[in-house]
């Protein structure tokens, strides 16, 4: 497959890191196309997009919507099994931490984020600071984010530094963008040894760096 790849993007959009990851690391160019994150969502991207969610990818004549089917299309676009590995037991590790992380964790990181780093007045800036920040939402957000990551801590394998062992996985991909943001966050990692050392990891991979991390 080798259709032009369109990227419908927002720099600070963690969903569209993760996409901007991958697609460094498989060596792929695309357009990308700036969405603002205020709401509604403009319409000619809605025609698009239905939910107005960002990203959303044009391969060609592709469309694909949700950040974690992106990952997959493009895993597989390129025949990278070792992204997303075809072999069942490999594929389920990386399909359960996708899903662990998007429907469990990331939505608990979310309230925190928000109090701490978006509560600006204006939704294309990710300049909050935490003296600003309604200290009950903080201290109610550092809670559930704390007790989502202590889940997080449990899945993760205990000596490797990715979930893919010594390489990345469409998982890291997903994970990548909020372990990075939590840096930025009133959250103490020091109990949570396993994702702190993911965290690092990942920070410090050069596609990761390459797909300009922001927000």
């Amino acid at each position: 497959m080798s259709g032009r790849l369109v990227l419908y993007d927002h720099p600070h959009s963690s969903n569209a890191l993760k996409v901007r990851f991958l697609l460094c690391e498989l060596g792929l160019d695309a357009e990308r196309v700036h969405v603002p994150f205020a709401e509604p969502r403009p319409a000619g991207y809605r025609a698009l997009q239905p939910s107005g969610r960002i990203p959303l990818l044009i391969d060609g004549d592709v469309k694909i919507g949700e950040s974690n089917a992106i990952l997959r299309h493009l895993a597989r676009r390129e025949r990278r099994d070792d992204l997303h590995p075809s072999d069942p037991p490999a594929a389920a590790r990386v399909d359960w931490a996708l899903d662990l992380w998007s429907q469990e964790v990331r939505p608990q990181l979310l309230p925190l984020e928000d109090a701490v780093l978006w509560d600006t007045g204006d939704p294309e800036a990710a300049d909050g600071r935490l003296e600003d920040a309604d200290p009950a939402a903080v201290e109610r957000g550092v809670s559930e984010a704390t007790a989502a990551l202590q889940v997080w801590e449990a899945f993760l394998p205990g000596g490797d530094t990715t979930l893919g062992g010594e390489r990345i996985t469409i998982a890291d991909c997903c994970v990548a963008p909020v372990l990075w943001r939590t840096a930025r966050l009133p959250l103490d990692l020091a109990s949570l040894p396993r994702t702190a050392r993911l965290r690092d990891a990942l920070a410090g991979h050069p596609a990761f760096l390459a797909a300009e991390p922001a927000g």
